[in-house]
């Protein structure tokens, strides 16, 4: 009997065991879970490195995004974006839920144009556009100017002049910039070798320093006003910046570009207004993140511009009411942009 009750007891002992473990298991489950419900309400938003203005950019759209976003959810900005095409790709991956972008790559990568062989992008959509310009930025030298008479890059390849030609190296946006210019007008830098032109790409210190030294004669790039290495070229060095035709911008707003005005003395020498194209930052989203985040998001930074323009004074160009301009954004809008935008009356 002794022997009996003992057995019951081991039995007893290990069946609880059992139970307790199980119940451990589904615990732990459930904790896992949960935490996998939680960490989804984790938004990255992926940017450039720390030290750079898109990075400045990207902490103040986080100081005036936390407070709105709905109840369980957080930003974390974190720098893992090289810029250009990085943002999106990372988006694409899941590898980040926000990102800082820019609308020509993006664009491009959304209508399958961005390099052969890579598959059109549609898991990303664009939040706002504007927060930032890039201008197209083609400049000659005097000497240039006074040896041969030209004085806009369409008549260069009209002529088929064998001008030294620089840019930044390639994987830039600036040498992405310049791929683009020439296709509209009909040609690529390979021809223009043919023809007995030179291309240097490089970096923007050797461009000015060629520039300078007369070892070039036409610079095109995609820059910020106020670049360091041109605005330091065009206080020593005298240099004609360069307006786009009419029609080239049109073609070029086929790309991805923006049409803007490059107000008169944004260089030293640049008398008058310049007709050109930019590129444009945005901020852009997967589409799984929900519509009210994205809601909360839009307005944020919508209705806080003085707010981003006392961290980060280029924001002072963000236009809020033209931030939903397609040619800006290169993507299609997130829904909850889109309601946000109508709402106010802005698209």
């Amino acid at each position: 009997m002794k022997k009996i009750s003992k057995s019951l007891s081991l039995i007893l002992v290990m069946m609880l065991l059992v139970t307790f473990l199980t119940a451990c298991g589904d615990s732990d489950a459930t904790s896992s879970d949960n935490g996998s419900q939680e960490s989804g309400k984790e938004l990255i938003l992926a940017t450039q490195t720390v030290g750079t203005a898109v990075y400045a950019r990207a902490a103040a759209y986080g100081e005036v995004i936390k407070p709105v976003l709905p109840e369980g959810y957080n930003v974390e900005i974190q720098p893992i974006s090289t810029g250009g095409a990085a943002a999106v790709l990372l988006l694409d991956e899941n590898k980040a839920q926000l990102a800082t972008a820019n609308n020509v790559p993006a664009k491009k990568l959304f209508d399958g144009t961005y390099e052969e062989g890579r598959d059109v992008i549609t898991s990303v959509s664009s939040i706002l556009g504007g927060t930032d310009y890039t201008y197209f930025t083609i400049m000659f030298t005097d000497a240039f100017v006074k040896d041969t008479g030209y004085t806009t890059i369409e008549e260069v390849i009209e002529n088929k002049h064998p001008a030294r030609i620089v840019t930044k190296q390639p994987g830039s946006f600036g040498k992405t910039g310049a791929d683009d210019l020439l296709e509209v007008l009909g040609t690529s830098f390979e021809e223009l070798k043919s023809w007995g032109a030179d291309a240097f790409h490089i970096d923007p210190n050797q461009m000015t320093d060629m520039l300078k030294e007369g070892k070039a004669d036409i610079s095109i790039d995609v820059v910020s006003l106020g670049q360091p290495a041109f605005t330091e070229l065009t206080m020593t060095s005298k240099m004609h910046v360069i307006e786009l035709s009419e029609e080239t911008r049109a073609k070029l707003n086929e790309y991805g570009y923006a049409n803007k005005v490059m107000p008169a003395n944004s260089w030293t020498g640049q008398e008058n207004d310049i007709q050109t194209v930019v590129g444009c930052e945005t901020l852009i989203a997967r589409n799984d993140v929900p519509e009210d985040v994205i809601y909360e998001i839009t307005k944020a930074i919508c209705e806080n511009k003085s707010t981003l323009v006392e961290q980060v004074p280029a924001m002072e160009a963000f236009e809020p009411e033209q931030a939903a301009d397609y040619l800006l954004n290169g993507l299609p809008l997130h829904p909850g942009a889109e309601k946000y935008f109508v709402e106010k009356g802005w698209l």
